[in-house]
Parts: C-alpha cells; sequence; structure tokens
C-alpha cells in the first residue's frame, strides 16, 4: 500500500494581548489552501485573519486530536502551514479547522476534503523524427512525447537540452525539437538528453538521442579501366572519397553508357565502404565494342556525388 503524509508544524511562543475594544466579539475567519487530489503527499496550508490578532489556529484530521498553532506575538493575519506527522493511507480525507483571537472569540468550525492518491510511477517519453545514430544533411524537426501510464497523475513537463547546452523546460506533455543544419551548424555528432515529469513529481531517468550531420558531398572515381572477353566476368574497380565526418558508407550505382551515351547496364552495390578502392564483377553480355561506366554515390546523409568519376570498358 503507498502512503502519503501531510505534516504539522508548530511554532510555539508567546501570544501579546490585545490592548484594544474590552467588547471585541467578532471571531477570527481561517481559510485553507486544500486542492481536491494530492499525489503521494499532502501539505495543506491555513490562513486564519482578524483585526485584533489571532491567538491560535486549530486543525483536526479525519476525526482525529486536533493540533494547535499558536501564533507568536498575536499576528494579525498568519499562515501556518499544517503537516500531520501520521501516515495518510491513500482515498478520501478531511481536514476540519477553526482559530481563536487574542480576545478568546472562536471561529465556528469549517472543513473541508481532498483525496491522495498514489503515483509512484515516472513517465516515459519517446522521440519521432529521427533515429539514434542516423546520418542528417538538413534541419531535423524531432518531436518528444511523454506519456503517464494508466491511472497516473499525467506529465507536468518536458526536459531537453542539446549538446549539454542550457536545458529547456516545457510545461506539457508533447515539445518539438529542432536541430538546425546550416553553415553554422558544426558536422559531426550532436548529443540530445530528454526526460520528462509528471505532476507527482516522478522524474524520468534521463535519455538520449545522437543525431550526426553531414553536409559534405562525396566524389567518385574509377581507378583504373577494364576488359572483358563476351561471356566472361568483368571486373570493375571504383572508389568513394568522403570527408570526415561521415557515416563511413554510400551506395553506389555503376551505370554503363555505349558510345552515343545510351545506359546499357545498370548496376548497384548497396551501401558499401568509403575512402577504399572495391570493385564490382557482372557477367558481361554486352556486345563487342568501347564502353564508358561512371560511379554515381550517395552517402548515408542522403549527399550525392560532387564529381561523377569514370573510364573505359572493353568487350572483346
Amino acid at each position: 500500500m503507498v502512503i502519503a503524509a501531510v505534516v504539522v508544524v508548530l511554532t510555539v511562543g508567546a501570544v501579546s494581548a490585545y490592548a484594544g475594544l474590552a467588547d471585541d466579539v467578532t471571531p477570527p475567519t481561517t481559510s485553507s489552501d486544500a486542492v481536491a487530489t494530492y499525489w503521494n503527499d499532502a501539505t495543506v496550508h491555513l490562513t486564519a485573519v482578524d483585526d485584533e490578532g489571532v491567538a491560535y489556529i486549530y486543525s483536526e484530521l479525519d476525526e482525529g486530536v486536533a493540533r494547535l498553532f499558536r501564533v507568536n506575538g498575536g499576528a494579525a493575519e498568519t499562515d501556518a502551514p499544517h503537516e500531520w506527522y501520521h501516515p495518510l493511507k491513500t482515498g478520501e480525507h478531511s481536514i476540519k479547522f477553526w482559530s481563536q483571537d487574542v480576545n478568546g472569540n472562536v471561529e465556528t468550525p469549517q472543513s473541508v476534503k481532498f483525496m491522495v492518491k498514489a503515483d509512484k510511477t515516472a513517465p516515459v517519453t519517446a522521440v519521432s523524427g529521427a533515429t539514434d545514430g542516423g546520418w542528417y544533411r538538413k534541419t531535423l524537426d524531432l518531436g518528444l512525447s511523454a506519456t503517464d501510464a494508466g491511472d497516473g497523475s499525467g506529465v507536468a513537463s518536458l526536459q531537453y537540452a542539446l549538446d549539454d547546452g542550457a536545458p529547456m523546460i516545457v510545461a506539457a506533455a508533447v515539445a518539438p525539437v529542432s536541430i538546425a543544419v546550416d553553415a553554422a551548424t558544426a558536422n559531426g555528432p550532436h548529443v540530445l538528453a530528454y526526460s520528462a515529469t509528471d505532476v507527482a513529481g516522478n522524474v524520468e531517468a534521463k535519455k538520449t538521442i545522437t543525431v550526426n550531420v553531414d553536409t559534405s558531398r562525396p566524389t567518385t572515381s574509377a581507378p583504373s579501366a577494364a576488359s572483358v572477353v563476351r561471356g566472361r566476368t568483368a571486373t570493375l574497380k571504383y572508389r568513394v572519397r568522403d570527408a570526415a565526418p561521415n557515416g563511413g558508407k554510400a551506395a553506389v550505382v555503376i551505370k554503363v553508357k555505349n558510345r552515343a551515351g545510351k545506359v546499357v547496364k545498370t548496376l548497384k552495390t548497396g551501401k558499401v565502404a568509403v575512402n577504399k578502392t572495391l570493385s564490382k564483377k557482372f557477367t558481361c553480355k554486352l556486345a563487342k565494342g568501347r564502353y564508358t561506366f561512371s560511379v554515381y554515390a550517395t552517402d548515408l546523409a542522403g549527399n550525392t556525388q560532387a564529381k561523377v568519376g569514370s573510364n573505359r570498358l572493353v568487350v572483346k
């Protein structure tokens, strides 16, 4: 069973005698700031007001023993935080309260009711718009969305910070986060840390997502010509150059063109390592003659080659 506590802080001091009118018969007025629902813990403040001065504030929880707050000096207006040392079970509770002024006038007791509910589970935040470890070349519009499972107290706020920058706090369950990718944004990894807090004060363990920025375009080359006997296996060598930081791979397409410039063969390599000389083999069924093969590449961030490497292919 989850329990909560409401607390009474008692201050003992002298109550000054009232030197005013002896026929004062007006009792003080006491009000409470109790709200309808508390999560896990409850603190109720009682405020007593009297023109001549307040001597005592009393409160009684769930028809228990009345507790006394003695006003130091007989202040005309006193804010008393009444905290209850014994635990509170979840469910409905009531507080009866009244006060007494320095001339002995006692207020007619009032009462308020409130609920205590249990929530010991932190909310959970999800991020959309990017994948952890992904590579990007354009501004990212991420979305943070937090949920508080079951009958929880609800999400109070989201907190996030980019690259150890100043934390941002959004008093909502959702928040947009933009990571600008422009000339002022350094290529490389950027870390977004985020978490959520619910109404009950439970804080989610910090999570992170890393997004990588790469705005540099690769270049391709075909370092050597190739020749093959028709019907045999042709080997086309190629290389993708990509400056760091990069995703380490690129998708390569090799197009073989005849003398008229028409594409007669397309070869796809999938994602291959960059900055390394590689080769693509295929069974050549092309007619005898001279051809040109060109190398195209797209890196993991979506940048296409700035320069296309080409060389010749001779089919015998």
